[in-house]
């Protein structure tokens, strides 16, 4: 398995959402935000930990992956897109192997940081923001065995 295909079921999980048109799930695009229907959601890639929890050919890999819901910044977004946030939360951990992927023995989704801004180019400080973000983590484990490779053949 690889971070790419961790990232691809994320973001499968998250098109079958009824939140969501399949073109409004990116991984890392930004040009979703001018061309997208908000709220979109942009995946990020992000840390991962590795540790040999027992037998030295055992390795679990613990990733994590920045989701960002993006909707348009009106007065008063905060309780539209944070039960948008909530119910994304709850679907992706309807979902603990991530639907079945292959080597996943858990993922779990929870809230991020708070909130982000985007202005628009060009436009004042002082002006409102033309975008909201909010930061959803998905943490997964994936474990795998290395036994007949490598060192361990």
């Amino acid at each position: 398995m690889s971070d790419t295909t961790i990232q691809a079921a994320i973001q499968t999980l998250i098109q079958a959402h009824a939140s969501f048109a399949n073109a409004d799930v990116t991984l890392g695009d930004t040009r979703v935000l001018n061309t997208g229907t908000p709220p979109v959601v942009i995946i990020y890639p992000g840390r991962c930990r590795v540790s040999r929890p027992g037998d030295w050919a055992q390795v679990t890999y613990i990733w994590t992956h920045s989701v960002v819901l993006w909707d348009r910044h009106v007065p008063d977004s905060y309780s539209s897109i944070g039960d948008t946030r909530q119910s994304v939360l709850d679907h992706l951990n309807a979902y603990p192997t991530l639907n079945g992927t292959s080597g996943v023995s858990r993922s779990t989704a929870s809230a991020g940081s708070g909130p982000t801004f985007l202005w628009r180019k060009g436009q004042p400080r002082d002006a409102q923001p033309q975008f909201v973000g909010l930061h959803v983590e998905v943490e997964t484990v994936e474990e795998v065995n290395y036994d007949r490779n490598g060192e361990f053949a």
